[in-house]
């Protein structure tokens, strides 16, 4: 049998040494750090640092998820954000507490659930871990943050999987504009879609996540795969803007769908607030 020419062998060799690294990267973490700008940002809350994670679906990084937690205990943040979907079921939970453990006291916890936290049934399981952590409650609801002598509003949405009688995210937006018309609202939210509606929420920035960055990412192109596993993503991954409003969405930590995660590294997100006019990327 005629053995492989060099060039075949070559170009085996590297589609092979390609998707080792495609796969090793679902375990490799990425920090994404982003600097953004508002007008309506009061001056003593510039410098605030959010951390976002989200969509953990009961991965582990390191023991006891103790790379993960360094990785966000070194961010030093003012905030800590989870963004949903950190349990698919009950045996999601300890490297979910394991996570939670390590990062209390370190900065204040606020959290919303996610499709899969209600879907899988643990979520009020997880609920009884966050309040055990002293982790904030926004679920359908709102209050304000002090921090260096100024305010903003935090604000989170129960996920469209809670109950059918809940308020809805527009309604609660109007009802916390009415008691707080002028100030700077963090709102937090599990889903990607919020810029789909004809009138974005009244919020000034929203974070989020479900997209898992289009799971499948390549090279110019960005994410494949959008939310209901269909072709072509939207909003999967960074910063988009309507109006007044600006949302930043998370590529996520783990992954709930059969296809798995391709040339995206699980992230971290890092956004620092400051008043200004325009907007960077560190």
């Amino acid at each position: 049998m005629k053995k492989p020419g060099r060039g075949l062998r070559c170009a085996l060799l590297l589609l092979c040494t390609a998707a080792a690294l495609a796969a090793d990267s679902r375990y490799r973490l990425q920090t994404t750090r982003r600097s953004l700008c508002f007008d309506a940002l009061p001056p003593g809350l510039d410098g605030f640092r959010i951390v976002l994670l989200s969509d953990l679906h009961g991965m582990s990084f390191g023991r006891d998820n103790g790379r993960l937690a360094r990785a966000v205990l070194a961010e030093e943040p003012d905030l800590i954000a989870l963004t949903g979907d950190f349990v698919d079921g009950y045996d999601d939970l300890p490297a979910a507490e394991a996570l939670l453990r390590q990062l209390r006291g370190e900065a204040p916890i606020a959290w919303v659930s996610g499709n899969h936290d209600w879907a899988g049934g643990a979520l009020p399981a997880w609920r009884r871990v966050l309040d055990r952590y002293g982790a904030l409650r926004m679920e359908n609801r709102y209050l304000p943050l002090d921090w260096n002598g100024a305010r903003l509003i935090l604000a989170g949405a129960e996920d469209p999987n809670g109950p059918a009688d809940m308020i809805s995210p527009e309604a609660l937006a109007e009802k916390l504009r009415e008691e707080y018309p002028d100030d700077f609202v963090l709102f937090l939210a599990h889903r990607n879609d919020w810029l789909r509606a004809e009138e974005p929420l009244p919020a000034d920035l929203i974070l989020c996540g479900h997209a898992h960055g289009g799971v499948i990412r390549l090279p110019f192109v960005g994410g494949l795969i959008g939310t209901g596993r269909r072709l072509g993503a939207d909003y999967e991954s960074g910063v988009y803007r309507s109006g007044g409003c600006t949302m930043l969405v998370s590529r996520g930590l783990g992954s709930s769908s059969a296809v798995p995660r391709l040339f995206n590294r699980p992230e971290i997100v890092v956004v620092t607030l400051h008043s200004g006019q325009s907007a960077r990327i560190e």
